[in-house]
């Protein structure tokens, strides 16, 4: 009996105090949540979420370039996906992975995907543009870095690459970049989402990868400090990238975890693991009545002590 009362004390502690992380399938249910959520956003909303979301990316790659870039760089961009994170900000990779979930989860139509997509990718590239022509251009701040030659050099080379080179860079950064908000998804304080966002996206950027909306500010400030890239060009360049980041964050993170944890092959296992479980609750409860069984009960002690 103290043994039962110890643990439902244990039981008790375990529900008082709620686990630090979600479970894989809350995971998803939460990223479903996500994307209802952004769906019914107003247009105004969703606009000026978005462009704020270029805004922070424009800060972290502004940061890349003022420390030079290389190893320092990439351990500080975190910052800006932080930022998006924690203030619900509407980045165009991140709702890759949350509406390509979403709608083979049924949970939002194609159309909010699209309306989505749409609006966060414009809005981004202009916070993105804003930022890097009003804050970094005008106010000399890379030139007084010394950090131009680096701007104009990683612009020329992030646009002037092969297509197909910059394409399945895009699928390697989203990849990247939505493992890091799955992750950070799990996490339900603060101090877990921003260690969960920051290695996969610090990796990404030590690897070369590209990030479309990173690039949004990293080829404009280029170009405005003199490198030789066209406009047409870059909006190439941003296109492809686009593109891989679709394939790199909504098929192979999105589409994915749908299929591993809501498809019908998902729903499969999670039948055969609740008949496990329910034979395994049968089970234990038949031992119990057994061993309950073996042992006389408290009122069949006093009687007996009557009787004596």
């Amino acid at each position: 009996q103290q043994q039962q009362q110890q643990q439902a004390a244990q039981h008790s502690i375990v529900n008082i105090i709620p686990a630090a992380t979600k479970a894989p399938k809350e995971t998803l249910i939460a990223i479903y949540s996500a994307g209802k959520y952004k769906a019914n956003l107003t247009l105004n909303v969703l606009a000026m979420q978005s462009f704020m979301a270029g805004i922070y990316i424009a800060s972290a790659g502004q940061l890349f370039l003022t420390v030079g870039g290389g190893v320092l760089g990439a351990a500080l961009f975190p910052g800006g996906l932080i930022a998006v994170i924690l203030t619900s900000a509407e980045l165009f990779t991140g709702d890759a992975l949350i509406f390509v979930a979403s709608v083979l989860g049924g949970q939002v139509k194609l159309k909010s995907l699209i309306r989505n997509w749409t609006v966060s990718w414009i809005s981004n590239f202009l916070g993105c543009v804003s930022w890097a022509y009003v804050i970094s251009y005008l106010s000399n701040a890379l030139v007084d870095m010394d950090a131009q030659e680096l701007a104009v050099k990683l612009a020329e080379k992030k646009a002037l690459n092969e297509m197909y080179s910059i394409f399945i860079k895009g699928i390697g950064a989203n990849f990247m970049v939505c493992v890091a908000v799955w992750q950070a998804t799990c996490a339900q304080e603060v101090a877990g989402k921003i260690l969960a966002l920051w290695f996969p996206t610090a990796a990404f950027v030590m690897m070369g990868f590209d990030h479309v909306v990173a690039n949004m500010f990293l080829i404009p400030i280029g170009m405005m400090l003199g490198a030789n890239v066209s406009v047409g060009r870059m909006f190439a360049a941003l296109m492809m990238a686009t593109l891989g980041n679709i394939v790199g964050g909504g098929l192979f993170v999105g589409a994915v975890y749908w299929y591993v944890f809501d498809s019908m092959a998902s729903q499969a296992i999670d039948g055969l693991a609740t008949r496990m479980r329910e034979s395994v609750r049968r089970l234990s409860i038949r031992n119990l009545t057994r061993s309950s069984a073996a042992f006389p009960s408290e009122e069949e002690e006093v009687n007996d002590d009557e009787k004596v």
